[in-house]
């Protein structure tokens, strides 16, 4: 669990300090900083969904696994909508960095599911 929380950092926190940097725009900076907090979010329920499945025999772990992920789009689309309906962002920026944003963090979950599986 330690290294999940240490990749997370090191991957999310590097694109999102080269964007501050990068970018001078206020309303672009919120838009990305609003991507940002959107996909962490969901990486949290997916980590929680994880790692109360992982100890359970496969049927259950795939009930409770992919159940949390339906759960998880629902949350994201209903957080999305909302973001882009009552916060006066930039849409394509908000959209694209969270694009970037849940890529990284679905190969940092996966990576995290491999190691805990190939360890059992």
């Amino acid at each position: 669990m330690r290294t999940v929380i240490k990749e997370f950092f090191i991957f999310n926190f590097s694109p999102l300090l080269v964007g501050y940097i990068v970018v001078a725009d206020r309303v672009i900076l919120k838009s990305i900083f609003f991507g940002w907090v959107v996909v962490l979010i969901n990486f949290i329920i997916g980590l929680i969904a994880f790692n109360l499945s992982k100890n359970q025999d496969n049927k259950n772990f795939l009930k409770i696994y992919f159940g949390g992920m339906i759960l998880r789009l629902i949350i994201l689309l209903i957080i999305i909508f909302g973001t882009l309906k009552f916060i006066g962002i930039n849409p394509i920026s908000f959209l694209f960095s969270l694009f970037i944003f849940y890529i990284i963090n679905q190969i940092i979950e996966l990576r995290h599911i491999t190691k805990s599986l190939t360890k059992r």
